[in-house]
């Protein structure tokens, strides 16, 4: 019973608690995008589906969210759903509600932004996530717009259909899965893989002015007003340090924007993230942009780049919230949830503001330090900053803001500026 593949990778991120993205790895290539889709789409919104097949998973969200994983591994509806799911997809929901998600979490949007805005986040962030490419500057022929082999590509027959960019004019979004990555274009660096969201940060770390309209005092649940920010913007030559720098999504595109001028630092705590990140700089042809891995207690290593930087970027470690779509697999495997996430049994966000105070060090007294993380809840965004700048009134806020989760990741991100005396 080919169905039967949904029921096992399922019981093994359950048994494993393991990435959904490394369970996948796992499965037979023939099946893997099939399970992709259709596990994804049951772990964003469970109870919609099941619902919609007439399953019974509980009879209330409470007790189902409570289960713990030996329950929800052998639990019957849910893999009934998932058997369903598999002969009978293409009639599914495609969106949910409130009930797909944890209840300490609707609380917690509900306490923060209140009834209707939650409702609104758990709608969007149960809803596939969208395919979103940033072009590089080399794809575009100046004020014309895309090279016309970008634009035929884009045309073509082996890709769906896609749209501008709601935020950024570099951006191009895909509804579903888009195979971009086999493509010529891609191999020759004209393009990466970025949500609008995590594009948005990168503009807003180096044009907080052009970026500001763009961004809202909430997380945002429907199409912002703004126009897209233009994709003719370029950086003067600074020195920029991205403090968490990961696989260098973020770093790739603050490198573009500076048009290889200037001076980029890229760290991270984990060294294969690091190598990524300079293969990845490798293919987009850029040559302004030092990776190094940084362990979080080398603060000494630091000092040398002590009043350096016109911009730091601390993109902090967090909690994920923003990216439930792209993750759905986050609202399942923390149990019990735990919305103040902890990591090596230190509240997330005490680790949040000690980065973002270690890292502040290094902006130069005209600089500017951008606080960002990619999660939609106060005691991770604004309450942070505001912590901060108690512990160090030298600072001030120059723009700040969500983005997100209408068609983008969700985030949140502060630009703060040394006070002028």
């Amino acid at each position: 019973m080919k169905s039967q593949i949904l029921s096992e990778v399922f019981a093994e991120l359950c048994e494993s608690q393991t990435h959904f993205d490394s369970l996948l790895s796992k499965v037979n290539p023939s099946q893997k995008s099939k399970v992709a889709t259709l596990l994804g789409a049951f772990l964003r919104r469970p109870f919609s589906i099941a619902e919609h097949f007439k399953i019974h998973l509980a009879e209330s969200p409470e007790e189902f969210w409570g289960l713990s994983f030996i329950k929800l591994k052998k639990h019957p509806g849910i893999h009934a759903a998932l058997a369903e799911l598999w002969e009978k997809w293409e009639s599914a929901p495609n969106e949910g509600n409130i009930k797909d998600f944890p209840p300490q979490m609707v609380q917690k949007w509900e306490q923060d932004w209140g009834k209707e805005k939650a409702a609104g986040m758990a709608r969007l962030l149960s809803q596939d996530p969208l395919t979103t490419i940033r072009f590089h500057r080399r794809a575009f022929s100046g004020s014309d717009g895309l090279q016309p082999e970008v634009q035929a590509w884009l045309k073509s027959s082996e890709l769906p259909k896609s749209r501008p960019g709601n935020f950024s004019e570099r951006a191009r979004v895909f509804r579903g899965f888009a195979a971009v990555q086999k493509n010529e274009l891609f191999q020759k660096g004209f393009f990466e893989i970025q949500d609008e969201g995590s594009q948005v940060m990168s503009l807003f770390s180096l044009f907080p002015s052009e970026v500001m309209g763009l961004l809202a005092d909430s997380p945002q649940i429907a199409k912002s007003k703004a126009p897209a920010v233009s994709s003719q913007l370029f950086a003067k030559p600074l020195t920029v340090i991205d403090a968490c720098a990961g696989a260098g999504g973020k770093t790739l595109a603050l490198a573009d924007l500076l048009e290889g001028k200037g001076r980029l630092y890229g760290y991270d705590l984990f060294e294969k993230k690091i190598q990524n990140l300079k293969k990845r700089m490798e293919r987009a042809q850029e040559r302004n942009v030092q990776g190094k891995t940084l362990p979080r207690e080398s603060a000494d290593e630091l000092k040398r780049f002590h009043r350096t930087a016109d911009v730091v970027l601390v993109d902090a470690p967090c909690s994920g919230l923003g990216v439930l779509r792209r993750n759905p697999d986050t609202k399942w495997n923390r149990k019990p949830m735990e919305l103040k996430k902890r990591e090596n049994e230190r509240p997330i966000a005490e680790i949040q503001l000690e980065v973002l105070k270690k890292y502040s060090l290094l902006a130069k007294d005209t600089g500017r330090v951008v606080f960002g993380v990619c999660t939609l809840t106060k005691d991770e965004s604004v309450d942070i900053v505001d912590q901060f700048l108690k512990e160090d009134p030298s600072f001030e806020v120059e723009a700040q803001g969500f983005v997100g989760p209408f068609d983008t990741d969700g985030f949140y991100m502060c630009s703060l500026r040394k006070k002028t005396l």
